[in-house]
């Protein structure tokens, strides 16, 4: 499941406006790669949105599309799609909380061992620890004056976000359509988990940043040992008349539904 956690970095938030689309560079150093700098790219238009990130192992392998309420990791490598909308989580949810309604009636030593088992597929079911948000102070990163937002997971900091108001211009306000629009679908999506024991199963910082005012311009994420191993710095914004057939899915790709492989590890 972490491929529903990585590659969210700078992905998330519509206006109407009425831009052709915006392409954003973004910088990335990553503690795996011996603080070695890649390059990943974001592209915006309405509520659509693509990210391009950047493997240090195996370059752009991966890429990221949403559109029509719906998520799409593709993995050039494999050539495959993974397919995630508001449907299958329904289904994949109904499905996990009915098998946990059928554990409550099983002797106490199978219900336990069954649990146990289950943490190793579903990574979603251990409790999910209380998480808090903090608001800092602000910040220059680049040309931008950006506000700190830290979440806290107990008492271990996770994310940090720098995020600069709509005032940085016209481009951003295209970019920020597309975060929002991201934003309430993956919110939406956690609700649909929330009242069963998956609800950690979708996360990314934007999910427990509601407050969140303007677009994070640098994003860091922390270890155990609250040491940074992964920095994402807006690099460049630009505007582009993009075609549509950016945010499509490649075509000759198989298509996996999430709900099916889930249930297929089960």
């Amino acid at each position: 499941m972490k491929q529903l956690v990585v590659g969210f970095a700078l992905i998330g938030l519509f206006s109407t406006a009425a831009w052709a689309g915006v392409v954003i560079e973004i910088e990335v150093t990553d503690s795996s790669s011996s603080g070695q700098q890649n390059v990943e790219t974001f592209y915006a238009q309405g509520e659509m949105a693509r990210m391009d990130p950047h493997s240090a192992d195996n370059g752009p392998d991966m890429m990221a599309i949403f559109r029509d309420q719906t998520m799409w990791f593709v993995d050039h490598n494999k050539k495959v799609c993974q397919k995630i909308d508001k449907e299958g989580m329904s289904q994949l949810s109904d499905q996990l909380n009915a098998i946990m309604k059928q554990m409550e009636d099983l002797p106490p030593e199978q219900r336990a061992m069954m649990e146990e088992m289950m943490k190793g597929k579903m990574p979603g079911m251990a409790e999910a620890p209380p998480r808090r948000v903090e608001t800092g102070g602000v910040e220059k990163v680049g040309e931008y004056f950006c506000t700190l937002y830290t979440l806290y997971s107990a008492e271990a900091k996770v994310w940090e976000v720098c995020a600069a108001g709509e005032n940085m211009g016209d481009e951003i306000v295209e970019a920020m359509g597309a975060f929002r629009a991201l934003s309430r679908f993956t919110g939406e999506l956690q609700e649909l988990l929330q009242q069963g024991p998956f609800a950690g199963m979708i996360q990314t910082p934007y999910n427990d940043l509601d407050e969140l005012d303007g677009f994070p311009v640098r994003v860091r994420t922390f270890n155990k040992e609250g040491d940074v191993v992964r920095e994402s710095k807006l690099q460049s914004i630009t505007r582009d008349d993009l075609e549509e057939s950016i945010f499509a899915v490649p075509s000759g790709y198989k298509i996996q539904n999430l709900t099916d492989e889930m249930n297929k590890g089960r």
